[in-house]
């Protein structure tokens, strides 16, 4: 198991990815996306990404570390469930339009990206945007900025698996807001 200040790094990471892409601190009505960092990804990693995926009922946006040591991630993994397979998506790397837009994932190996649409939903878009460095440049200083403001303990329902290990749900899971019109 890695240690924990190396948990709070990712989880730190994790965080501002999650801030930063638009997606809400609490867990939303439709709780269908789940954060998770680790090693960098070959086919073992992604092999267990489409697992935990599917055993989640979640897709999975997962930020690929070179050891322990490291900073930032190297690159990111996007896990999406279509109506009857996993995708797993390696060699993502994040971006943005402008200082405000949510950030997005560009496939370096495809021609696509991956965004959270109007239903909450992780959606894979066909194409890439222009200036690849400036957008990939600005989104990494936004996660960076949003990063250093997270909260330095290990979060109550942060769950580590062990490699071939089971996901077991949260038993400290944050409530749905739900509204009436």
């Amino acid at each position: 198991m890695q240690n924990t200040t190396t948990l709070v790094r990712h989880q730190q990471w994790m965080w501002a990815v999650r801030q930063e892409i638009g997606w809400p601190p609490f867990k939303p009505a439709n709780d269908c996306l789940a954060f998770s960092s680790g090693r960098p990804t070959d086919v073992q990693i992604g092999t267990e990404l489409a697992r935990v995926s599917t055993q989640m009922r979640k897709d999975i946006i997962y930020s690929a570390w070179a050891d322990e040591h490291a900073t930032r991630p190297d690159s990111y993994t996007i896990v999406i469930r279509d109506l009857l397979k996993t995708d797993v998506i390696d060699r993502c790397l994040p971006w943005a339009a402008s200082e405000t837009s949510p950030i997005i994932f560009i496939s370096t190996r495809r021609d696509e990206m991956f965004a959270i649409g109007q239903r909450g939903l992780l959606e894979r878009v066909a194409g890439k945007p222009k200036s690849l460095g400036r957008g990939k440049a600005l989104a990494v200083k936004r996660i960076r900025a949003a990063a250093a403001t997270m909260r330095s303990e290990l979060a109550e329902g942060n769950v580590y698996v062990p490699f071939g290990g089971p996901w077991v749900e949260p038993a400290h899971s944050a409530d749905t807001i739900v509204q009436f019109g």
